[in-house]
């Protein structure tokens, strides 16, 4: 197992976790979403010389329900994360191209973008924790 992908393996078992402890309904779905995805695209074979069809398709299918996401659900991480999955989409488009390139960029910037997906994520899961208290504060206003 290569470095690049325990670190993400890692990141991915550890934003799910924190989705099903502290995620809302929204960040649940898109943990289970990035699970699937995840497997889906480790369990397809990659033989480094024809594009990776099925990874493209469920990138793109996770891509069309985090932009579903962005507009529906009002939360700022999901801005974060369909922009970073729309580049890992760009990553796979430009392999699709020119399918020359080095196999190590394109795996690699595959897992980095990957990563910003799931960062975001996270990041949307802890600043969601910490909103219901500071406006349950600042609605109480000041008693004189």
């Amino acid at each position: 197992m290569s470095p690049i992908y325990a670190v993400s393996l890692a990141l991915l078992i550890a934003t799910a976790a924190l989705a099903v402890w502290r995620g809302g309904p929204w960040e649940r779905a898109t943990a289970a979403i990035l699970v699937v995805t995840w497997a889906g695209t480790t369990l397809a074979p990659f033989d480094g010389s024809a594009p990776p069809w099925v990874a493209i398709g469920l990138d793109g299918a996770t891509m069309l329900f985090l932009l579903y996401l962005t507009v529906y659900s009002r939360r700022r991480w999901t801005i974060w994360a369909t922009a970073f999955q729309f580049l890992l989409m760009a990553n796979h488009l430009a392999f699709v191209r020119f399918s020359q390139l080095e196999q190590w960029a394109y795996v690699t910037a595959y897992y980095v973008w990957g990563d910003a997906v799931l960062l975001s994520l996270a990041c949307g899961i802890l600043w969601r924790s910490r909103a219901p208290a500071a406006t349950a504060v600042g609605k109480a206003g000041p008693t004189d």
